[in-house]
């Protein structure tokens, strides 16, 4: 009774069972993915002026991720239904992250497939709203779709690096750490959104799978925090060495 009760949102999109008391901070999963997304949002905020471009929007993602949570909890503890949020939240947070990714190709041929997909992933948003998962249902398909994408972004991006390689040393550069915790998260946001339904759908569905999204979603945004500081050292250096 008391798991009912306590069940959150997921962190970054993590879906749960219908109930009226919605609490922060209540168990292990959820302090760490709440304290983690809050302090990468400071860091966003404190640092989106002092990193390069890309990293700035890695810091706009973490600030609007941070909001979206907030008000997406609103909606839920108020009107019970918060799928909206993630309905909207989704297709912006896909721009955003073409945004970085288009900073980190710098090819005008790459700019224009990431503008392609991100209004083919606007279109369908509407399709599935409309004919396949209305506003009250969460847009499972849409986020299987934007998971897609960014895998094959950060297996483009990878592949990049590798054929142009300009780091000394990869391990200190933040686009390798974003990039990795790309390419890893949404492999797994993939595989659980791919049976998510049918789990959902169990009367008391196992708590292992929503506390491992709510892990999983806690180190992404740790690693973007990670990423901007790297880069925010990187920025400093070369300042200095100027």
């Amino acid at each position: 009774m008391v798991y009912i009760l306590i069940r959150l949102t997921h962190a970054r999109h993590v879906i749960s069972p219908p109930h009226k008391t919605i609490l922060m901070f209540t168990d292990f999963y959820r302090a760490f993915y709440y304290s983690v997304l809050i302090i990468a949002a400071a860091i966003g905020l404190l640092y989106i002026a002092k990193v390069d471009k890309a990293f700035r929007w890695i810091c706009l993602l973490l600030i609007l991720t941070t909001i979206s949570e907030l008000v997406a909890r609103y909606f839920k503890s108020h009107h019970e239904n918060n799928n909206i949020v993630y309905v909207i939240f989704t297709p912006v947070e896909y721009f955003v992250y073409a945004m970085i990714y288009k900073m980190f190709f710098d090819d005008k041929k790459w700019t224009k497939i990431l503008f392609i997909s991100v209004a083919g992933l606007i279109f369908l948003e509407l399709i599935n709203t409309i004919f396949f998962q209305p506003i009250s249902e969460t847009p499972t398909n849409i986020m299987d779709i934007e998971s897609v994408l960014l895998v094959i972004l950060s297996l483009k991006l990878f592949i990049s690096i590798r054929e142009k390689p300009v780091f000394d040393n990869i391990l200190k550069e933040g686009v390798f750490w974003f990039n990795s915790a790309v390419l890893f998260y949404y492999s797994f946001d993939i595989l659980f959104w791919g049976f998510h339904n049918l789990v959902f759908r169990l009367e008391n569905p196992p708590a292992i799978i929503y506390n491992s999204l709510l892990l999983f979603s806690g180190f992404l945004y740790l690693v973007f925090a990670l990423a901007v500081l790297l880069n925010f050292n990187s920025v400093t250096k070369t300042i200095i060495t100027a």
